[in-house]
């Protein structure tokens, strides 16, 4: 066997081993998005059928009659949206920093950031409750923008500081010799360049925000104030054995995401891929 047929081979295994993986993983989520317009009794049908009999969309109509899904939608994404462009703008501030100078205690500084990503979110509750209620932005929709633009500002820096590092020096220092100053460099040429990575971050900090349940449950009280995922969960525990109603609702939180992934699906491939190691 030679040897370009040998690696033939290999590519074809490996295709085969990523398209099983694809397939298990994208059934669930197939599933709901199909359980949400089948007849609910096709559901409870042994063995399952994946693709409905006929479609039945009427439950969609009966979600946003039961409940202010449009308002839900409206509030995530208004969180969601800060969110991305008020840590991002914070983390890239942070990370060309970081990037860029040389000092003590840097690497220290990075395992910090990291480590604060650790942090369940169950265990900041009280005191993040006990500190918006003391600022007055308890329940309200500026409150919950800082709070999760704050609490995605690290995460942004340690996915854009990896990225930062590929981008030659040559360019800053060329920049410096022509007269610019760093507030210059940074919006005309690194941030252009910047553009891929921030798309890797954008996305993280945009899901990450729109499925963010526990601090959401604890701050938000007003039903004009709900997140999507709270506002779900208030919705279906009326009823928690419609499982055409949750599946409903379930394909109205995830269809924004696989939206967002979509537009930036490239970019945040070529970000990946460009912070993923250092030369």
């Amino acid at each position: 066997m030679s040897i370009i047929q040998h690696r033939k081979r290999k590519q074809i295994v490996s295709h085969l081993v990523s398209l099983f993986a694809v397939l298990i993983f994208a059934y669930p989520v197939v599933w709901i998005l199909l359980a949400s317009v089948k007849p609910e009794v096709q559901i409870y049908r042994y063995p399952l059928q994946l693709l409905p009999a006929t479609w039945d969309f009427s439950i969609f109509q009966k979600v946003f009659t039961a409940a202010p899904i449009a308002t839900y939608l409206a509030n995530s994404l208004l969180y969601s949206t800060g969110a991305v462009v008020i840590s991002l703008g914070f983390a890239l501030c942070a990370a060309y920093g970081l990037s860029r100078h040389q000092f003590r205690g840097k690497q220290l500084i990075l395992i910090l950031i990291l480590v604060v990503q650790m942090i369940p979110a169950l265990v900041t509750v009280i005191p993040l409750y006990l500190l918006m209620r003391s600022i007055g932005l308890y329940d309200s929709r500026l409150g919950m923008v800082l709070l999760y633009s704050a609490l995605r500002i690290p995460w942004g820096i340690w996915i854009l500081v990896g990225f930062l590092d590929q981008i030659p020096m040559a360019l800053d220092e060329a920049a410096y010799i022509d007269g610019a100053g760093q507030w210059t460099i940074l919006r005309k040429i690194i941030f252009p360049l910047a553009i891929p990575g921030l798309a890797s971050a954008a996305i993280f900090t945009f899901v990450g925000t729109w499925n963010e349940f526990a601090i959401a449950s604890i701050i938000l009280r007003s039903t004009s104030n709900l997140s999507i995922p709270v506002g779900s969960l208030a919705m279906i525990a009326a009823d928690p054995n419609d499982w055409r109603l949750i599946a409903a609702t379930a394909t109205i939180n995830l269809l924004p995401v696989l939206f967002v992934f979509s537009m930036l699906q490239k970019n945040i491939i070529a970000g990946l891929t460009r912070g993923a190691v250092k030369e």
